[in-house]
């Protein structure tokens, strides 16, 4: 290395030093520059398009289970009863943020667009378990127990309506066509004397005829 270059090193450090330094002091006396926040007193406002914690509104939910399929890290679980009105019904609905890659495929494929992506982004913890969104507290036990009496129950009972509907129908049929013996009866009945044969009673005398 010639003196030359050796120069040429130590006015490029300086130049560079000294371009640091006034962007540097630029920040630190101008008020108009933005200042790094004061975390956690202050915080940034995430964009309209931020991938923040997945939420899932239970009460839309139809259960198609979409979004558990096109996971590619699985960190999506669900259980399903179907009800006595036919519908699934949701017993549970867990999702490990700490396993979520944020890819928001889920959200684009659900149908009710009932999945969507929040804000929230801040969720530090020791504990692996706690990164477990639960989005139904009640015991998965309890609620497939109470559907499957919800759904017995309503089988009993269309079973019942079903026997008495069967019941009451000869007997409707009987009342709409009347007793046999009795039309029997009155078939077989000899007509009135000297009446019409149909019941009418006398025989009507014509105009004019006289009685002998």
């Amino acid at each position: 290395m010639g003196l030359k270059d050796y120069l040429y090193d130590i006015w490029e450090a300086v130049a560079t030093t000294a371009k640091g330094m006034r962007i540097t002091a630029r920040y630190g006396v101008d008020p108009r520059e933005t200042i790094t926040l004061q975390y956690p007193e202050e915080r940034w406002e995430p964009s309209e398009r931020f991938r923040g914690f997945l939420y899932n509104d239970i009460k839309t939910c139809t259960s198609c289970t979409m979004c558990v399929r096109v996971c590619p890290v699985d960190c999506i679980s669900l259980e399903s009863v179907r009800g006595a009105d036919k519908k699934m019904v949701l017993a549970s609905y867990d999702i490990d943020i700490g396993r979520c890659m944020y890819c928001g495929l889920c959200v684009e494929v659900c149908p009710p667009k009932s999945l969507k992506h929040t804000s929230g982004y801040e969720k530090a913890s020791v504990d692996r378990g706690e990164l477990i969104l639960h989005f139904i507290h009640e015991d998965a036990g309890e609620i497939k127990a109470r559907v499957a009496k919800q759904v017995a129950e309503a089988a009993a009972k269309a079973e019942a309506e079903k026997a008495k509907a069967e019941s009451e129908k000869p007997e409707a049929e009987m009342a709409k066509d009347g007793d046999p013996d009795s039309r029997a009866a009155q078939k077989d009945a000899p007509p009135p004397a000297g009446g019409n044969p149909e019941g009418g009673g006398a025989a009507e005398k014509k105009p004019g005829e006289e009685k002998e």
